[in-house]
């Protein structure tokens, strides 16, 4: 016994077939059921049958209704690809970080600094692009001065003119908040949970393929019709290439100086605890007794700075890219006290000292203490 509609091999105890679903009316369970459907019904139900299997169905027939099936080839016209912003984000942020490090003498921390403020700057700016190309506008808009504002309120509410009511004192704070609220329950996702964490929540909406537009926007609806495919890449990359500059910029300026200074000197003030640290644990010994249990004056020399921190990470100067040397006096008044740690470090170029009156070097009767392996 064959199933009649596919034609697959068919139990006449089996009350439907185990391919394809059709009935065995010939069950005496499905008798009565055979009633509800003509003879000439059932031909045509498996000649439908028949043509759906050996052909592509754009659509299907579920109830009197037809449904459109989504289609590969109208995600490629619709979709917004959004990976590829962070892909181009991270290879610019990469590149930034090469050049601070090896064409700008700057420290690792220094780098990594810079690099991080670079790469959260850009990533806000690019969910808040990828946002507005996926209610339908243009990327460049959310940079045209109230243009954006109408944009951001048409994605939200569907009535890009109630960002008017902004502007309104009191009120208008309450309703932009309300915005957000909107901004969350228009991709689908909770409006609490996206006005509470919206750095949480607005990234998730940007970047996420779940993150589908379901709201009223009425640039949306043209934007759908149309089945053009957004370029994320171009928006993309003015944005980051732009803040590149911006970046790259800041290192011919004065202030650059000083924050190079800064990161110097934090790296030195970080070298110092862990000089402190080894010091409790009684990892330096002079003159074969522990620096901590004695009183006195005592120097640490530092060829290499990076010799005296505790975590693997190289130091130079974030001024001129040179290695920083130099020594740690220490005075120990009271054997229960923790010694007190001064430091007279240089690159070469510049002198980091907290006392004006220490030597410029370890003087010669100096009890110089080592650093136990």
């Amino acid at each position: 016994m064959v199933c009649s509609r596919c034609g697959a091999e068919l139990n006449p105890k089996q009350r439907y077939c185990m391919r394809c679903g059709a009935l065995n009316y010939d069950h005496p369970d499905n008798q009565k059921m055979k009633q509800y459907i003509t003879e000439q019904e059932l031909e045509d139900a498996n000649q439908k049958y028949q043509k759906a299997v050996n052909t592509s169905a754009e659509t299907i027939e579920i109830g009197g209704k037809l449904y459109a099936e989504s289609l590969a080839k109208d995600k490629k016209t619709t979709y917004v690809d959004t990976r590829v912003m962070l892909v181009l984000l991270l290879v610019i942020t990469i590149g930034l970080g090469a050049i601070y490090y090896f064409v700008f003498p700057y420290s690792l921390t220094m780098m990594f600094s810079l690099c991080f403020l670079f790469f959260i700057l850009c990533f806000i700016i690019l969910t808040n692009i990828a946002i507005y190309m996926k209610g339908g506008y243009s990327g460049f808009s959310l940079f045209v001065p109230f243009y954006s504002q109408y944009a951001y309120f048409d994605i939200a509410f569907g009535n890009g003119w109630l960002f008017l009511i902004s502007f309104i004192p009191v009120v208008g704070i309450i309703y932009s908040f309300y915005a957000i609220y909107k901004m969350g329950k228009a991709f689908g996702k909770s409006g609490w949970l996206t006005l509470f964490f919206p750095f949480i929540m607005l990234p998730i909406i940007a970047f996420s393929d779940m993150s589908i537009y379901r709201g009223m926007g009425k640039k949306y609806k043209t934007y759908v019709e149309k089945g053009k495919k957004r370029n994320t890449k171009l928006p993309s990359f003015v944005c980051c290439i732009l803040i590149f500059i911006a970046f790259f910029g800041f290192t011919q300026l004065p202030v650059a100086s000083d924050v190079a200074l800064y990161f110097t000197q934090k790296d030195i003030e970080r070298a110092r605890n862990d000089v402190s640290n080894d010091i409790r644990d009684g990892l330096y010994i002079c003159n074969g007794q522990l620096l901590n249990a004695k009183k006195g004056e005592y120097y640490i020399l530092v060829d290499d700075l990076s010799d005296a921190q505790r975590y693997p990470i190289p130091i130079r100067s974030s001024l001129n890219g040179k290695k920083i040397s130099g020594y740690f006096y220490i005075v120990n008044k009271k054997s229960k006290n923790e010694p007190k740690i001064y430091y007279n470090i240089t690159d070469g170029e510049h002198i980091f000292s907290e006392d004006d009156k220490l030597p410029s070097s370890i003087p010669k009767d100096a009890v110089v203490c080592t650093k136990e392996s």
